[in-house]
């Protein structure tokens, strides 16, 4: 656990552990880590320009109905953790809290609650998180032939391919979570949002994934349960840069997933971690592992 102390700049407030030190920003378009240091290795893992752990894009289907980035919020601090409250608007008929906690020594926790005033089918955060550019992806995918196989999920670094070139991949839960991302939500471009052809491949075996640095010294692991995340989608990695998407590394959570009504009320779990990593890379594991069964 470590002491937040605030710095009036963007209200961000500053946190040291044994094992990290970094910032939580809470206003802005990028609130959430703005930076995240590992001591051992001395690599600050978080995009100089963006963060981790952002809420970026609030859906339902066929739907695009706010960025929590461009909306008004309050804040709220002590000791380790940073709250940010959203109340609900016209086209975002729910109310967001987001809790950000510093906890152990190599942690940080994200929990998002909606209580929710509208109706809204496949209720979606599009939750996103912008490293260096030089960290490598992994994810753990079921087998492909069958979808969920019996055999135990296969590491994979997603590379560039042609098939998907130029679009955000995409590795859903399951079949109903795989229609979500195409059923038209990425389309819409209200509030000047972005729109992005998303590419559904093969569901992911456990709801985390992981960057690690050019030596496999380091990790950076993401992860949330099977019950609050519907998918998982990244930015490819490339041997050449002219091929690279963009210019970090990225991880986006879908969570959530569900039909919301008036006086529903969820909250999903998100975790971040820095950790060593062994010739195997098993810390990744072992970290979601633990988390899961808190």
């Amino acid at each position: 656990m470590a002491d937040l102390v605030y710095r009036p700049v963007a209200d961000t407030y500053h946190f040291e552990t044994e094992a990290m030190t970094g910032e939580i920003r809470a206003s802005g378009d990028y609130h959430g880590v703005w930076t995240l240091t590992d001591k051992v290795t001395g690599r600050q893992v978080i995009h100089p320009e963006f963060s981790a752990l952002n809420l970026f894009r609030l859906f339902a289907v066929h739907q695009g109905l706010d960025q929590p980035r461009l909306m008004d919020r309050t804040i709220n601090a002590r000791d380790n953790a940073v709250e940010m409250h959203w109340s609900a608007t016209e086209t975002h008929q729910a109310a967001l809290t987001a809790r950000y906690e510093v906890v152990g020594t190599n942690c940080i926790d994200l929990t998002v609650t909606v209580a929710c005033e509208g109706t809204y089918a496949g209720y979606e955060l599009f939750l996103s998180n912008y490293f260096d550019r030089t960290l490598r992806p992994h994810v753990y995918l079921h087998g492909s032939r069958y979808g969920r196989a019996s055999e135990a999920p296969e590491l994979v670094v997603p590379m560039v391919n042609d098939v998907f070139r130029g679009t955000v991949i995409v590795f859903p839960r399951d079949p109903h979570a795989a229609r979500r991302c195409v059923d038209g939500r990425w389309n819409r471009s209200e509030s000047n949002s972005p729109t992005v052809q998303m590419c559904p491949v093969r569901y992911y075996g456990y709801p985390f994934s992981f960057l690690s640095d050019a030596g496999n010294r380091l990790g950076v692991v993401l992860m949330s349960t099977e019950t609050d995340c519907y998918a998982i989608s990244t930015r490819y990695h490339v041997d050449n840069e002219a091929d690279r998407m963009t210019d970090y590394s990225a991880f986006d959570f879908s969570l959530f997933g569900d039909d919301l009504v008036p006086g529903s009320t969820r909250t999903v779990r998100m975790r971040l971690v820095l950790t060593e990593l062994d010739e195997e890379m098993s810390q990744p594991l072992a970290q979601y592992r633990a988390f899961a069964g808190d």
